[in-house]
């Protein structure tokens, strides 16, 4: 069952409406219990093939980071949320990174940003050869409640990105 776009406009649209002032209020528990949640019944899963050995890796979070010099944080002010991803690059250091995501606590991931985006750990495994090969560019997104631009335009883009790269695994780190 492919996913109602109109559909969704509509229950977000009145989501949005009925949830305007908890959002300034902060009541984040209240509005995600009235959130008209995407749900798939034909998600495309494609099982493991090949041997890692072989293969290029890359990382994509919901952790909302972004390069602070170089590339504006996400929007985390709007009830929409921000559908946009950052490239963030494997040779990115810690102290370059800023995290730009209103709905999670950013202590952990501040100490160790591996918690959230683990390229230290893969470097590793390509450094080690337990995988074939650290792509170059890696993807962050933060959180998003109107999935329209995400799955219209974002995410589109995102694959072209993938696809371009040569990657084979993409690994998803939800925050």
């Amino acid at each position: 069952m492919p996913i109602d776009l109109e559909f969704f406009k509509r229950a977000y649209a009145r989501w949005v409406e009925d949830s305007a002032a908890d959002y300034r209020a902060g009541n984040m528990k209240e509005i995600v219990k009235r959130y008209p949640f995407v749900v798939s019944e034909d998600v495309p899963w494609t099982p493991y093939q090949g041997r890692p050995s072989d293969q290029t890796f890359a990382l994509l979070t919901s952790g909302g980071i972004y390069l602070k010099d170089r590339q504006p944080p996400f929007d985390t002010a709007s009830i929409h949320g921000d559908p946009s991803f950052r490239e963030i690059p494997k040779t990115v250091r810690p102290q370059d990174i800023g995290m730009a995501h209103a709905h999670y606590d950013h202590s952990l991931a501040g100490q160790d940003l591996n918690v959230i985006f683990p390229i230290q750990r893969l470097i590793e495994l390509e450094r080690d050869q337990v995988i074939g090969k650290l792509a170059d560019n890696h993807y962050s997104f933060s959180y998003v409640n109107d999935v329209v631009g995400l799955v219209t335009k974002s995410v589109p883009e995102l694959i072209v990105r993938i696809k371009a790269a040569k990657i084979d695994v993409l690994f998803l780190i939800p925050v």
